[in-house]
């Protein structure tokens, strides 16, 4: 979070997902806040701002202390996660409180409970959220059914990530992670447990649900290639991808210095989408995750659709919602998804980065399709984008959705826009307004164009200041013979350059 996100996002004020808390309250009050939100719907609580969200500083507190202390108040059921954000004002911590699956008490018999407005407790009979089905323990699962082998698995990724709960033993690691639990004195996995660190016998008994089909399709009809996996969720994300990176090609651009990796499909972009199709899907259904694979699009499907209120014209900006939280919350801490939900803005600015189109949701009654396309490669386009934002510091996240919208469709009205950018019209005006300055958009007639510059023709126009063969200019510039022939005869057909020579004596220069 930058220094301007946590101060459009104090302006707004508390709300049932957002508590402003000044440094000197106590560890036990500071608790009961904290397991507050987290009895409601999670949230965030920032720690050294007043109740008006004037930013009075958080200097004396390290986020260790603060995450031990609420470890401790709520016999280890919360442990958020606690970011630390600087800027003119002061210091201020961002405890992202993840909803919980039951009640979180404090002190004996005591349930906060945050509505937006006050903290109170919670009333008998007041709904909690839905059960999650990961969190529950099913009546035939014994800590038998998890394979020693994944649980050093588990370990490994924890000492890869420098976190603390790798020097755990196994049952307290497990504990930790939230994948046992204690029923009537006995440790015995959740359904959180048995995904991560189950044995194949035990998923094929018990979660059946758990097996992810991958087809290869050469062509649109039929498939070449299929394998079905039922295997813990660390070992399933590692043969998918091995299954899609054996099929994935890849290409090299040179940009100034630079040499770029274009993917068919960028790994990290369809990690994302394959480990939200697990977070997400409904556990209870008895259908399987299918990823089909095509040359131009990789399609993941996953029983179950959005959580309510989450449409695919607001899924970038809506607050996250996890269906099932124990999954996500150990997903979490084994580095495989964000706690503040970012990870459709990552795929969104990995895709739109590369020239791709945004992720594309497909809603069925009792399903989700996510599609990542794999367009045909506009290499000056990936340059262009590379060097304006070398040029310009950087690019926002809106400002790749606005470029790659106006990029595919030519032009657009305010209205069209805000509608891609999934904003209100005046957040989207202001976006706009603010590219128009950066001179990366035109307005004209009411309608937006992409004020593109020719990049690459000034790099080679540059470069022709002295008389130079063709094949300098496509070491040069990092062009194939064709390309190189078919920008050097655009602008010999302008009138910008002159060709002198003839044979293996040619050279090309600026006019």
């Amino acid at each position: 979070m930058t220094w301007e996100e946590l101060e459009e996002r104090l302006a707004r004020g508390q709300d049932e997902r957002t508590l402003f808390l000044p440094q000197d309250i106590s560890p036990e009050d500071l608790a009961r806040y904290a397991a507050g939100l987290a009895n409601h719907k999670g949230g965030t609580l920032f720690l050294g701002v007043s109740p008006e969200g004037k930013v009075l500083g958080a200097q004396d507190l390290h986020p260790l202390q603060v995450t031990h202390a609420l470890f401790e108040l709520t016999q280890g059921l919360l442990l958020p996660y606690v970011e630390v954000v600087e800027g003119p004002w002061g210091r201020v911590l961002a405890l992202h409180v993840p909803q919980s699956p039951a009640a979180i008490a404090v002190g004996t018999g005591r349930v906060p409970f945050w509505d937006g407005r006050r903290l109170s407790e919670l009333k008998v009979g007041q709904s909690l959220p839905e059960p999650d089905f990961t969190a529950q323990v099913l009546p035939a699962a014994s800590l038998s059914d998890l394979d020693p082998v994944e649980v050093l698995r588990l370990r490994r990724i924890l000492e890869e990530r420098g976190s603390a709960l790798a020097a755990l033993p196994d049952l307290e690691l497990l504990f930790a992670l939230g994948l046992l639990e204690r029923v009537e004195g006995e440790v015995r996995p959740t359904v959180a447990g048995l995904l991560l660190a189950g044995t194949s016998l035990a998923l094929k008994r018990l979660l059946p649900q758990a097996e992810v089909s991958y087809y290869f399709h050469e062509a649109e009809e039929g498939y070449s290639f299929r394998e079905d996996l039922l295997r813990p969720i660390p070992a399933l994300l590692e043969r998918l991808k091995e299954l899609i990176q054996a099929r994935n090609r890849v290409r090299y651009l040179t940009v100034g210095l630079f040499r770029l990796e274009v993917w068919d499909f960028d790994q990290e972009v369809y990690r994302e989408a394959l480990v939200n199709a697990l977070v997400h899907r409904d556990w209870r259904s008895k259908d399987a995750i299918q990823v089909h694979h095509y040359r131009d699009r990789l399609e993941v499907s996953n029983p179950g659709g959005f959580p309510p209120g989450i449409t695919p014209e607001n899924v970038l900006r809506h607050p996250p919602k996890r269906r099932n939280p124990r999954l996500a919350e150990a997903l979490y801490r084994l580095g495989y998804v964000e706690r503040a939900g970012s990870g459709v803005d990552k795929m969104y600015r990995l895709l739109l980065k590369y020239g791709k189109e945004p992720p594309e949701y497909r809603l069925f009654p009792e399903a989700l399709t996510l599609v990542l396309y794999n367009p045909e490669l506009d290499e000056a386009f990936v340059r262009e984008i590379a060097e304006a934002q070398e040029r310009l510091g950087g690019f926002s996240l809106d400002h790749l959705i606005a470029v790659g919208y106006l990029r595919r469709v030519g032009e657009a009205g305010l209205e069209e826009l805000a509608r891609a950018l999934q904003l209100p019209e005046e957040a989207a005006r202001r976006v706009l307004s603010r590219m128009e300055r950066m001179g990366l958009l035109r307005k004209e007639g009411g309608r937006y164009h992409l004020a593109r510059r020719d990049l690459l023709a000034e790099r080679a126009l540059a470069l022709l200041e002295a008389p130079r063969r063709r094949q300098e200019v496509e070491r040069v510039l990092g062009l194939s013979r064709k390309r190189a022939l078919e920008l050097l005869r655009r602008l010999i057909r302008e009138g910008r350059v002159e060709r002198v020579g003839r044979g293996a004596a040619t050279r090309y220069r600026r006019r």
